[in-house]
This record gives C-alpha cells, sequence and structure tokens, in this order.
C-alpha cells in the first residue's frame, strides 16, 4: 500500500507538473490534503467488497484512486466532463496498473449506470449536486459527500435530501492538521 501511495503522489507530482490539476505540489501536502483527506470515509463507512462506487467530478483524482488502491476489491469508476482531466486518471490508472478503476469523460447527469456508492469531494452545493447524482444511487445505497462545514448547508443537506428520498445516516467532523478548517463527511442513504 504505502508503494502505491508513494507511486500515486510521485505520478500527481508528474502529470500535474504539464497539466495544472492542484496547486498543492508538495509530497507532503498530498498525501495530507489528498489522500489522507480522500482516505477519511474509511473512519466512518466500511466499503464493502464486490460493490460499486462513482466519484462524481473525479479530475483531481481524489478520492477515486486512493479509495481504489485500498479497498481493491471494489469497483470504482471516476466521471469527469473534462477531457483533459479524464486523460489524466486514465494515464495515472495505466502507469500504476490499478485494476479496478476507470475514468469516464461524461456529465453526471448523463451518465446512466447506477452504484453502491457515490462520492462528491468539493463539486458543488447541495441544492445544485442532488439533482445532478440522484439517479445514480441504487436504492439503500450511499451518497458520501466532502464538505467543509457550514451550519447552513448542513441544514440544506437534510431538506434536500428528504426531496430526493436520502436520510443522513452519518455524520463525520474532522481536520487534516492542527489550525485547519472544519470538514465534514455526509453518508446520506438513498430509501
Amino acid at each position: 500500500m504505502e508503494i502505491k501511495r508513494k507511486a500515486l503522489i510521485d505520478q500527481f507530482i508528474s502529470i500535474n507538473s504539464h497539466t495544472n490539476l492542484s496547486a498543492i505540489r508538495d509530497p507532503e501536502g498530498i498525501q495530507v490534503k489528498h489522500i489522507q483527506d480522500s482516505l477519511e470515509i474509511n473512519k466512518v463507512l466500511v466499503l464493502k467488497p464486490g460493490l460499486t462506487l462513482c466519484d462524481v467530478g473525479t479530475g483531481w483524482w481524489f478520492p477515486l484512486l486512493p479509495i481504489a488502491i485500498n479497498n481493491p476489491e471494489l469497483q470504482c469508476t471516476g466521471i469527469d466532463s473534462t477531457r483533459k482531466k479524464i486523460d489524466a486518471i486514465n494515464e495515472m490508472i495505466t502507469n500504476l496498473k490499478i485494476p479496478n478503476v476507470k475514468a469516464l469523460r461524461t456529465r453526471a447527469e448523463d451518465h446512466k449506470e447506477q452504484y453502491d456508492y457515490v462520492t462528491a469531494r468539493a463539486v458543488g452545493y447541495i441544492d445544485k449536486l442532488l439533482p445532478q447524482v440522484h439517479h445514480l444511487i441504487k436504492k439503500w445505497g450511499r451518497l458520501i459527500l466532502y464538505k467543509q462545514f457550514t451550519p447552513e448547508e448542513s441544514q440544506d443537506i437534510g431538506h434536500f435530501g428528504k426531496r430526493y428520498r436520502f436520510v443522513v445516516q452519518k455524520k463525520h467532523k474532522y481536520q487534516l492538521f492542527e489550525g485547519d478548517i472544519q470538514r465534514i463527511i455526509y453518508v446520506l442513504k438513498k430509501i
């Protein structure tokens, strides 16, 4: 796992140098702000082997690739509408030989498959995001939102969730390092 993680960081730095996917360019920043943040879900939810996950707006590869590497029995798909981002992810998947993941260039609202888990990390506010992704989640599936905590959005997540037949199953507040902004993962279950 550590070898893959180092290779992921090295590949990210290499591709980011010419594709400009993120302002975070140092190995420690990538480890903490991208990989560690992506894997925070493992403290909240057991991602069961054999199930499927879709990462919406996966352009920066996070949380898609760390989750796929950390959960090799989970079938993962990343979707994003930007060609250069999908090309970069597919280059990374090939270079790192990650067999349980694929990346597709499509918009969430046009994608037809359904998944057990859908992740969205810093993609958009709930009132715009939920109408675009609700159809991607199987009945009893989970929508996993990585957000910066605000009381207003927390309230809106409950409100808009009900409209689309989701209940908030878990809320996990955390910080990546001392003095960091308050982050939260919401797990919404489709009923």
